[in-house]
């Protein structure tokens, strides 16, 4: 087996930031970092690497992930303990056990099961790839799931209670989003609101072409799942929106710091020409500006980590017109488990857009596509 190790030892300042701390939990003003760079053994396969592990998710003891390959029905199973590739699980296109040649996602349950989701299609396969439930999301909010309206971001599982799911939704004509929370024993559902996202409709553009929409250009939104709530993020404001999930309640938190402000200056048009160039303007004014990333969460320190990034272009574009990056600035965010900033700081060994990240065994893996090998660059925080 393949298996390359680049040890640098880094140390640096790293200043924690006392605005808009809501407790005294802070840490040293030194720490030290290390990076490792580990690759995983294909053996003799080719590991699918075009969507930079786009459609990806770890088992909940973090020990393997999959890696699905949209292209041909594939999913890869990779073993992170040994960094290897375990076996690959081809999915049907047809059949009783057919998926969606494109859905929107996938996630592993606790029972190691896929549960995968898009428009009118709700459904939990085995590692076998047989389908072992149609979970009929689309038949029991028909108002909401059984046409393309409304596009499923993302389901969650509820650990406590087994029919229990919530799924975080867009409102494509609204541009509004909202949660639907199931119970698959009773087949019903109810809707709540999030209309503390609605402010993020200030830096969508429209694509217009021939006087008709082909397409718009917007906020990038995450959730994720934690501690009974579910967070959503997104890249154009430094908050947090947070659903209880067992009060059924919304609040929001917000940030303002030294060093990524509390949102994004840079407002865009709120439509383009496509065959202008426009489009490729306003995307490059975007990311020149901050841009906030992901919540992930480390179950061992009970803590939350956030890469968000400023990126640099030249005038170089690629085929498709678009700016091609030159380098970035990126910052990390360390919170605690109420989401109170510990700390933020630039960390000036990475140069890009942390690309997939997760947390394990006390480091972040950061995902990296190097010369077609699917390879991990490990950050630990000493």
């Amino acid at each position: 087996m393949r298996l390359l190790f680049i040890g640098i030892a880094l140390a640096f300042l790293f200043s924690s930031c006392s605005k808009n701390i809501e407790k005294e939990n802070e840490l040293p003003e030194q720490l030290s970092f290390s990076l490792d760079t580990v690759y995983v053994d294909p053996g003799d396969e080719i590991l699918y690497l075009q969507d930079n592990l786009y459609l990806t998710d770890l088992s909940a003891d973090k020990s393997y992930l999959i890696n699905f390959n949209r292209k041909d029905l594939i999913a890869e199973r990779i073993n992170l303990n040994e960094l290897k590739l375990e076996k690959l699980i081809p999915f049907e296109k047809e059949g009783p056990n057919g998926t969606p040649p494109y859905f929107s996602a996938f996630s592993l349950n606790l029972n190691e099961q896929l549960m995968v989701w898009s428009y009118q299609f709700y459904s939990i396969f085995d590692q076998n790839a047989k389908k072992v439930r149609d979970l009929g999301l689309e038949k029991i909010a028909v108002d909401y799931l059984a046409g393309s309206e409304f596009y499923p971001k993302m389901i969650f599982e509820d650990p406590i209670q087994p029919d229990r799911l919530l799924g975080v939704f867009i409102d494509w004509k609204e541009n509004g989003y909202f949660i639907l929370d199931f119970d698959l024993k009773r087949k019903e559902f109810k809707k709540t609101n999030l209309p503390e996202m609605n402010k993020l409709q200030e830096y969508s553009t429209d694509i217009i072409l021939d006087g008709q929409s082909v397409g718009s250009y917007g906020v990038g939104v995450y959730a994720i799942a934690t501690n009974g709530n579910i967070i959503l993020t997104n890249n154009a404001f430094n908050e947090a929106v947070i659903y209880d999930t067992n009060k059924d309640s919304t609040y929001v938190k917000n940030w303002d710091t030294p060093l990524l402000g509390a949102r994004k200056n840079y407002t865009p048009p709120k439509q383009v020409d496509y065959s202008s160039g426009e489009k490729e303007e306003v995307m490059r004014n975007s990311m020149e500006e901050i841009d906030y990333g992901k919540l992930i969460w480390d179950e061992v320190e009970k803590r939350f980590y956030r890469f968000s990034n400023k990126q640099q272009f030249g005038e170089e574009k690629t085929k498709s017109g678009r700016y091609i990056a030159t380098g970035a600035d990126v910052y990390l965010n360390i919170f605690d488990e109420e989401l109170n900033i510990l700390a933020e700081t630039l960390v000036p060994q990475l140069n890009a857009p942390p690309k997939k990240h997760f947390v394990k065994d006390g480091k972040i893996w950061i995902f990296e596509n190097i010369d077609d090998e699917m390879a991990f660059v490990q950050l630990t925080i000493e």
